[in-house]
């Protein structure tokens, strides 16, 4: 009866969404991002130079959630998971990330930055 409580649609979730910022930090150009995970694709973004692009996110209860963008600028092409459940999931529900050219990093505590896939 309490779990089919929780699974309504109309009830709130019983954790926040999750937001997550990027930081355009190349150096000057334009920088072109598509995120997507198995259910939502988030479109293509232009981000200028040391702009922002967000979005929100509710994490499924298995710690399964996958974002995964690519990053286009000048001839550039790289990919990263931006949002790896596992990896990420037990650090809170807010995640800055700056996009630099030798990979990402997430801002916190500690910086932590990881290499392009």
């Amino acid at each position: 009866m309490v779990l089919l409580f929780g699974l309504s649609h109309e009830l709130p979730p019983f954790w926040p969404r999750t937001d997550l910022t990027m930081t355009n930090n190349l150096g000057g150009p334009v920088l072109t991002v598509h995120c997507k995970s198995k259910d939502n694709d988030l479109g293509v973004h232009m981000v200028a130079a040391k702009t922002d692009y967000h979005f929100s996110f509710q994490p499924n209860i298995w710690k399964t959630t996958l974002f995964f963008c690519s990053f286009q600028w000048n001839n550039q092409v790289k990919q990263f998971d931006i949002f790896d459940a596992p990896r990420d999931q037990d650090d809170g529900y807010k995640f800055n990330w700056t996009i630099k050219p030798d990979g990402p990093c997430k801002l916190g505590k500690k910086i932590k930055c990881f290499p392009w896939k």
